[in-house]
């Protein structure tokens, strides 16, 4: 009798496990956080920095990029392509 006592509770156990681990594996998680607007970025040009809120922000290469001008942003931009 209490062997299947013990079987049941690790069943139990296991199934909980393994559901933990399904959802975990299901769940999308995004590639890349993207900051508050309050939080200061770095411009990868001229290395100010700038709010995330007010900054230029580009996809360049499948990466996203602040900037704290359109000019550093077409800089950027030219640099990647050659």
């Amino acid at each position: 009798m209490y062997k299947i006592i013990i079987i049941l509770i690790l069943l139990i156990i296991l199934f909980y496990m393994i559901r933990r681990a399904a959802r975990a594996w299901i769940e999308t998680k995004p590639e890349e956080a993207t900051p508050g607007k309050d939080v200061m970025v770095q411009d990868p040009v001229c290395k100010t920095y700038v709010t995330a809120g007010t900054a230029i922000v580009e996809e360049v290469s499948g990466q996203r990029h602040y900037f704290c001008s359109q000019d550093c942003a077409k800089h950027f931009r030219r640099e990647e392509t050659t």
